[in-house]
C-alpha cells in the first residue's frame, strides 16, 4: 500500500502555521471591527491594528518560503502582545481576549515544540500576574462596554477560540497519523527496491502459515537468487548493481498479479515471494514467468560479457497441515534453490511438503 504523506496532509507544518496565522489575525480583525461599529471610531484599539498588521506580514513572510519557526514565534508573540495589551487596556480580566490565556502554550506546543511552550506559559503567566497586580492596584481601568456588551465579546472570543484551537488540534493530529504511517511503511519495505524487508516478511509469513494451517489451505514460498551477482557488481559497480536489485524486484513484482501475493527481499540479491492458497503447479508457474521474464529483460553482466543476468528460484508447496513453521519452509525453500545452483542455475526447482502422519 503506497500512501503519500502530503496526499495525506496537504497543509502540513508551514500550511498549519500559515493557516493558524490568518485565523488568529482575522480574529482580532473581527474584534476590532466589532469595537469600533459600536463604540465609534474614536476607541480605535491601536495595538490591535498593530498585531493585525503584524498577522498580515508574517503571512506574506510565510507565504514566500520564510523560516517556519520564525514565523511560528512570530504569531506567538502577537497572542502574546494581544494578551498583554488587551487586557490592560480594556478592563484587566473583564476583557474577552484574556481567554486566549490557556490556548497559547497549547498552540506554542503544537506549532513549535516544548521548549518553547514552557517558554510561552512563563510569558503567559507573568502577564496574567502583572494584569492581576495592576488591577487589585485600581491601576485598570474599568471596560467602557456595558454588561451586554461584554459579555457578547466573551462570547465571540470563546466561540472562535473553540473553532481554532479544534481545526489546530485536529490539522496536528492528522499530521501525527500521517507520520506514523510513513514509518510503519519505512519499517516495513526494503530502502532500495520499495518490497517488503526481512522483518515485513518473516512477519507476513507467520500469518500466512497460521492462516493456511487453520483453513488447511496450500501455502507456495518461493526463494529467488541473481545468478553470479558478485560477477555483476564488480564489472559495473555497485550503483549499477544497486539499479539491477531494482528491476529483479519490478519484474517479481510484475508476476504477482493477485494483492494478496507478497514480494520481499530477504537479504542482499536474494528475493522471496508468499504465495497463499496456491499449490505447486500454480507456484512453478510463477516462478516459471519470473525466470523467462528476466531472460527478456536482456540485463547483460557487463560491457565485454553479453551473457544475460538470471534468476534461479527455490519453490516450497505444502497444505497447511504439513507446516510446522516459518523456518521449515524458509529452510526447504533454501535447499530447492541451491540444488538449482549446483544444477546450472537458471532454473526452477520446487518441493511439495507432505502431510504430517496422522
Amino acid at each position: 500500500m503506497s500512501i503519500e504523506f502530503d496526499t495525506l496532509v496537504p497543509l502540513g507544518r508551514r500550511g498549519l502555521i500559515s493557516s493558524t496565522n490568518l485565523a488568529i489575525t482575522g480574529l482580532i480583525t473581527f474584534l476590532t471591527i466589532i469595537k469600533m461599529i459600536v463604540l465609534g471610531v474614536e476607541y480605535t484599539p491601536f495595538p490591535a491594528l498593530l498585531a493585525i498588521i503584524g498577522g498580515l506580514a508574517n503571512a506574506v513572510y510565510l507565504k514566500r518560503n520564510g523560516s517556519i519557526d520564525i514565523g511560528a514565534w512570530v504569531l506567538v508573540i502577537i497572542m502574546l502582545l494581544g494578551l498583554a495589551f488587551g487586557g490592560f487596556k480594556t478592563g484587566g480580566f473583564d476583557a474577552p481576549l484574556v481567554l486566549i490565556s490557556p490556548i497559547i502554550p497549547i498552540l506554542t506546543m503544537l506549532l513549535i515544540g516544548s521548549r518553547a511552550a514552557w517558554i510561552s506559559l512563563g510569558c503567559v503567566c507573568l502577564i496574567l500576574s502583572g494584569l492581576y497586580a495592576l488591577e487589585l492596584n485600581g491601576l485598570i481601568s474599568k471596560n467602557p462596554n456595558g454588561p451586554d456588551l461584554i459579555l457578547f465579546g466573551r462570547f465571540l472570543v470563546l466561540i472562535c477560540l473553540c473553532l481554532i484551537s479544534t481545526w489546530v488540534v485536529w490539522s496536528f493530529a492528522a499530521i501525527s497519523q500521517a507520520l506514523l504511517i510513513k514509518l510503519e511503511k519505512q519499517s516495513n519495505t526494503d530502502y532500495l527496491t520499495g518490497v517488503l524487508n526481512r522483518r515485513a516478511i518473516e512477519s507476513t509469513l507467520l500469518q500466512e502459515v497460521g492462516r493456511a494451517q487453520r483453513s488447511e489451505t496450500w501455502l507456495s514460498f518461493i526463494m529467488a537468487d541473481v545468478d553470479f551477482f558478485k560477477k555483476y557488481n564488480d564489472t559495473n559497480g555497485h550503483q549499477k548493481g544497486d539499479q539491477c536489485l531494482v528491476d529483479i524486484a519490478d519484474v517479481i513484482s510484475s508476476c504477482c498479479e493477485r494483492t494478496t501475493d507478497f514480494v520481499g527481499r530477504f537479504g542482499g540479491e536474494e528475493f522471496v515471494l508468499i504465495l497463499p492458497d496456491t499449490d505447486i503447479k500454480g507456484a512453478r508457474q510463477v516462478a516459471e514467468n519470473i525466470k523467462n521474464k528476466m531472460q527478456n529483460k536482456k540485463i547483460a553482466y557487463g560491457p565485454k560479457n553479453p551473457d544475460i543476468v538470471s534468476l534461479t528460484l527455490g519453490v516450497v508447496s505444502s497444505p497447511g497441515g504439513a507446516i510446522e513453521s516459518i523456518d521449515q519452509l524458509v529452510k526447504h525453500a533454501d535447499a530447492a534453490l541451491y540444488r538449482g545452483k549446483h544444477e546450472g542455475r537458471n532454473r526452477v526447482v520446487s518441493e511439495v511438503l507432505s502431510n504430517k502422519p496422522s
